[in-house]
């Protein structure tokens, strides 16, 4: 398991926010809306749904603040699409 780190408007794995392994960038928009803009997963961790549990932790985060998500990063949209079940809540339409 990997550990996952809270950084400045992001979540990363590794031991630099610098220089991370993965991470998973946003932005606030104001006071109601997280913007997911970025995400990375190098090539060693790909396959283990590295995104997945980042895009929860930023989930996560929405759901203390009471925002919604707005995800532009292509992954994030395409991740929350594709079970929207489980992002309907929280996703900003």
């Amino acid at each position: 398991m990997h550990t996952i780190n809270q950084g400045v408007n992001k979540f990363y794995i590794g031991d630099s926010e610098n220089e991370p392994l993965a991470e998973m960038c946003y932005t606030n928009a104001g006071e109601k809306i997280i913007i997911i803009d970025h995400t990375f997963v190098s090539e060693t961790l790909r396959g283990q749904k590295i995104g997945n549990l980042l895009l929860d932790r930023v989930v996560e985060l929405a759901e203390l603040q009471n925002k919604k998500i707005t995800p532009l990063c292509p992954f994030a949209k395409a991740a929350m699409l594709k079970e929207p079940e489980k992002y309907a809540a929280i996703l900003h339409k």
